[in-house]
């Protein structure tokens, strides 16, 4: 019995290790996210396998079943609809379970969005991967928290029809850091665009997104005041009302609404 976390392809079928088409080929069954996408890409590789549906929200009664039948024996390969199974994606309640119950656990590594946008941009060092952010806006603020003070850069996946909204968030959240909107990986058209988060997206979203977003700046000669003192900076200075609060939240990368709140009379 062993349980298989099996990376396949992000775009580029030709990305698909000769490993991991082993595996899949002697798996006595493929648990997977889509059994449909699945279904393509086995078809490509000219495999026949039983496929069973394992998805984030029923991802404890799905670990339950494949748990008793890895019990019995079984050889599973766990995928994903692309990249590494678990890493944003269904699987890490399988994995703990199956370890729990002392079944062999083995990698079979393929191809990751993270890792691929991040050597796409040139990025030197280290990062913190958020991954998916929340649909509530409550919910994001909260994950999003730990990290707004992080010099290192934040990378974050994007779906299509999330694009705009997680820019706009973001703005609001982090000011107007520099930003790498990763597109089209391992495709034809793979490449990014560097843009401010404040500035918007300038193209109509398609397909799936890696968002890298440059970390806090750690020296800043405004870091000694206060924020009401930052912002009396540029208004003595000249600048108008609105730019002043704007250039204030960028700088110290917060929410532009709590900079503007300074600005209010009670």
């Amino acid at each position: 019995m062993a349980l298989y976390i099996v990376g396949t392809p992000i775009g580029n079928l030709g990305d698909i290790t000769k490993r991991a088409i082993e595996t899949l080929e002697k798996a006595d069954l493929i648990a997977c996210e889509d059994t449909q996408h699945t279904s393509v890409l086995l078809s490509a590789l000219g495999i026949r396998k039983p496929l069973v549906s394992y998805y984030k929200q029923k991802e404890q009664e799905g670990s339950a079943q494949l748990i008793e039948k890895l019990l019995a024996g079984a050889e599973i390969a766990l995928v994903s609809d692309a990249g590494m199974p678990v890493i944003s994606d269904p699987g890490a309640v399988l994995v703990r379970k199956a370890h729990e119950a002392g079944i062999k656990v083995e990698t079979v590594p393929g191809p990751t969005a993270v890792t691929t946008a991040a050597a796409l941009v040139g990025l030197d060092g280290g990062f913190v991967f958020i991954g998916f952010l929340p649909e509530k806006t409550v919910d994001k603020k909260k994950k999003l928290a730990p990290y707004k003070t992080s010099p290192l850069p934040l990378v974050f996946y994007v779906g299509p029809h999330d694009v705009k909204r997680i820019f706009a968030f973001l703005g609001e959240e982090l000011g107007g850091r520099r930003a790498y909107l990763v597109k089209e990986l391992t495709k034809i058209h793979e490449g990014f665009l560097t843009i401010r988060l404040q500035e918007g997206v300038p193209e109509e979203p398609r397909g799936e997104y890696v968002l890298i977003v440059e970390g806090a700046k750690e020296e800043s000669p405004f870091n000694a005041l206060t924020p009401e003192e930052h912002l009396a900076h540029y208004l003595a200075a000249g600048m108008e009302k609105k730019e002043a609060v704007k250039k204030v939240a960028a700088e110290r990368g917060v929410n532009k609404n709590e900079i503007y709140k300074l600005t209010v009379k009670d």
